[in-house]
């Protein structure tokens, strides 16, 4: 190659020698970040997967009025004020008449003597046992017997 076809490579050469020596150093450069990063991590650990991470209570159900279940681990159970100890395979049964309990607080809007259901079409005291037994969401309250006869609820 001779005259302006050998002048055309000798201007590229410094372009294509400076691209090799980009990719050279990326090259290198790269590695030496990887075997670093590889040397700084830490190892990988087994773990025995068959003991449990953290304390752990599963609870089976009520049968027969009484709480079945286990726990793992060093999990601490209180059910009402009374802690549950389970036996050596970590099972636990109790009587679970704490949670059967179902207990309901209603708030008597100041002043109302008498109370009624929405669905019903009677009225009672509002201390009375009828009156208990009425859903919180359907009741309806009256200052006098007055009142809750004037809405078409009787004794």
């Amino acid at each position: 190659m001779t005259g302006p076809m050998r002048t055309k490579w000798l201007d590229l050469a410094p372009f294509v020698g400076a691209l090799l020596l980009a990719l050279v150093c990326g090259y290198l450069l790269g590695r030496l970040i990887t075997e670093r990063s590889a040397l700084s991590s830490a190892p990988i650990q087994m773990r025995d997967l068959s003991r449990p991470l953290i304390p752990t209570v599963h609870l089976d159900g009520v049968y027969n009025g009484s709480l079945r279940g286990s726990m793992i681990g060093e999990a601490r159970l209180f059910l009402g004020g009374i802690q549950i100890t389970p036996d050596q395979s970590g099972a636990f049964l109790v009587p679970a008449g704490t949670l059967l309990t179902n207990q309901i607080e209603i708030t008597v809007p100041a002043g109302m003597r008498f109370v009624a259901s929405k669905r019903g079409q009677k009225y009672y005291p509002v201390d009375s046992a009828s009156a208990s037994n009425l859903a919180p969401a359907n009741r309806v309250y009256f200052r006098t017997a007055e009142e809750a006869e004037g809405a078409g609820y009787r004794r």
